[in-house]
């Protein structure tokens, strides 16, 4: 098992890059070291696999510095 994370903007913007939406990802990473330790993660970004898998890797990155 594992979670799809992406960030969003109101009601129909989603899978934006993480940082450039509304997500509070502090307050996510201490939900899920709360409620789901252990479980692994891959981010979820819209066209995250063009240029070599760009977005998935600044995605990671940016998580990396977040998420506990």
């Amino acid at each position: 098992a594992h979670l799809h994370i992406s960030d969003g903007k109101s009601v129909d913007d989603e899978g934006l890059q993480i940082g450039d939406g509304d997500l509070d990802f502090i307050a996510l990473s201490e939900w899920l070291v709360k409620y789901a330790p252990g479980i692994g993660f891959i981010p979820e970004i819209w066209q995250g696999h063009k240029n070599n898998w760009e977005g998935f890797w600044k995605a990671m990155d940016r998580l990396e510095k977040v998420l506990k």
